[in-house]
């Protein structure tokens, strides 16, 4: 069988592969700014695992895109010493994905956990603080959830009108009880929500992490046939 003259060339098919590494960190980066946005507007309830994820994630998508600057030059020069530098970082950046899978999936076990004392910290400040009123009650009318672990994180007499649901025409006075609130607590539901996109990044992070593993070793078998092969020079 007659192997095509693409495959036989060291810059054509390390271009190829290469191509392929830069859309895995493109798609890195697109997830990371989409986790820092989602996550930007509850910061005040997360821990710094949360907000060091997708930092971590972007990161890592930046470092592939330019790292494939390099091995886009060293398809064109064809240079051994510059392919092998390539795989050099090829191997590094694998090591950062290894990391940002098992991170991200922990972080999806832990969720709930995680965010349960910054929430019940920043509770005890409704009544004293504006933006903590806004985030709670926003919190609160979006997820259809009242307090911490439920509606007795309230005083009996105090739970704010966010914990009940309010149908359209009804006029005051409204009164938002315990018979009348919502049952679950925010955390479980914001820590399902913030689950969610914890799972994303790990299943993402994994499949970057596969796809480069096969980047990784073609790169390192074309570096062999740069430096020890007689290769097609293509003009």
């Amino acid at each position: 069988m007659k192997v095509p003259k693409v495959l036989k060339s060291v810059r054509y098919t390390l271009a190829g592969v290469n191509t392929i590494y830069w859309l895995t960190g493109v798609l890195l980066l697109i997830v990371g700014i989409v986790a820092v946005v989602e996550y930007s507007y509850y910061n005040t309830l997360l821990t710094r695992r949360f907000i060091t994820l997708p930092g971590f994630v972007i990161a890592t998508g930046v470092i592939i895109i330019l790292t494939s600057v390099l091995g886009f030059y060293g398809a064109v020069s064809e240079n051994f010493y510059f392919i092998a530098a390539y795989v050099v970082l090829l191997l590094t950046t694998l090591v950062f994905e290894i990391v940002m899978t098992v991170v991200a999936f922990g972080l999806k076990n832990d969720a709930v956990s995680e965010i349960r004392a910054p929430m019940i910290q920043s509770v005890q400040f409704y009544e004293t603080r504006r933006d903590i009123a806004k985030l709670w009650d926003d919190l609160q009318m979006e997820f259809e959830c009242c307090g911490v672990a439920g509606r007795h994180d309230w005083a009996r007499d105090r739970i704010p009108v966010s914990c009940c649901h309010i149908d359209y025409g009804t006029v005051s006075p409204f009164v938002c009880t315990t018979a009348n609130s919502y049952l679950v607590g925010c955390a479980s539901v914001l820590g399902e929500w913030l689950s969610y996109y914890a799972y994303v990044i790990g299943v993402v992070a994994a499949i970057v992490t596969g796809v480069q593993l096969l980047i990784t070793v073609a790169s390192g078998w074309l570096a062999w046939r740069s430096k020890y092969e007689e290769v097609e020079l293509e003009s």
